[in-house]
């Protein structure tokens, strides 16, 4: 077992004890959600039939995997804001190639190259070239933003072949198969993160570069990693968004940045606080997902769930901080 191994797992082991003595401060969000689903339940007779429940669970299938890409960046103490970019360009790019006459799998497998293609770009950016994470990804968000731009002639994008929206709108047991990419990529994601070496040297990445470095982990090798991994699981959610759409516009992308790094920030003050985890980011898909179905149908304008999803944000930030810190006092 490497230092920085030990050093991590007695950070967890005191981590522990702590959370089973405080249950609230590992599960505050999970009760917080089941709060306002009761409370939206009583306020809204609609917002608990099967009807609102199947959407609001097809709904935040795309978000969520956005959201679990977000984690990949962010445990390696990096920030990635290409990857609402990436979703909007993946999706114009898997539009123009299935109106092309290509088979699915041929499409799939060239979209999800798109976007390991772009990780692996910002990869370069910041550990080549040591551009600064925020400036690389902003910058790399802003030339697939106007190849969006050149691809649809800057107009709306549809869709022409029907059997690419199967992939996504096939329903089973009355729900969308879209939520099961959702399912299956966090448990994919969880089993890496906190199965295998991966997940444990990304992390030591995040929680102290240098000192992962000394103890022999190449930290660049994650890095890339990350960014490549992120992108790639953006570049599934901008496919599936545009199977699911039939269409996307050339300003896809950026609207799903924001709930999906609130979601992983708010994950990381649940279930583990402290950390990026992937079933914390799924409470807080779900939370965000809940909060802005029950404005919703309470008669709220738009703008309070950009509101409420913003204010999410900058609690769940501060919070997380505050739990951070708190573990490294401890």
């Amino acid at each position: 077992m490497t230092a920085t191994k030990i050093v991590e797992s007695k950070a967890l082991k005191k981590s522990a004890p702590r959370a089973r003595r405080n249950p609230f401060a590992a599960y505050g969000i999970v009760i917080f959600l089941v709060l306002i689903i009761v409370a939206f339940s009583v306020l809204s007779p609609s917002f608990a039939r099967f009807d609102n429940v199947r959407l609001l669970l097809a709904n935040l299938a795309i978000p969520g995997i956005l959201a679990l890409a977000a984690i990949l960046p962010l445990t390696v103490g990096e920030f990635d804001l290409s990857l609402g970019a990436t979703l909007g360009f993946s999706a114009i790019t898997s539009l123009t190639l299935a109106n092309s006459g290509l088979p699915l799998p041929v499409v799939i497998l060239l979209t999800l190259i798109v976007g390991a293609v772009i990780g692996a770009f910002n990869a370069v950016l910041v550990i080549v070239f040591r551009v600064n994470a925020f400036i690389a990804t902003l910058g790399v968000a802003t030339l697939l933003a106007g190849g969006n731009l050149l691809l649809t002639n800057s107009s709306l994008l549809t869709l022409k072949v029907p059997q690419f929206a199967l992939l996504t709108t096939t329903r089973v047991g009355g729900i969308q198969v879209v939520l099961a990419y959702l399912v299956v990529a966090a448990l994919i994601l969880w089993l890496v993160m906190e199965k295998t070496p991966f997940g444990r040297y990304s992390r030591a990445t995040g929680l102290g570069r240098s000192a992962a470095t000394l103890s022999g982990i190449n930290t660049s090798r994650y890095l890339a990693l990350a960014f490549i991994l992120g992108s790639i699981l953006a570049a599934l959610a901008g496919l599936l968004q545009a199977s699911r759409a039939g269409s996307a516009p050339p300003s896809l992308g950026p609207d799903f940045l924001l709930p999906a790094y609130a979601a992983a920030f708010l994950g990381a003050t649940t279930i583990r606080p402290g950390l990026f985890n992937v079933w914390g980011t799924v409470v807080g898909v779900i939370l965000l997902a809940v909060g802005s179905n029950g404005l919703t149908l309470l008669g709220a304008q738009t703008w309070v769930t950009n509101a409420f999803n913003g204010s999410a944000l900058i609690l769940s930030v501060a919070v997380s901080g505050f739990v951070s810190r708190k573990r490294k006092r401890a």
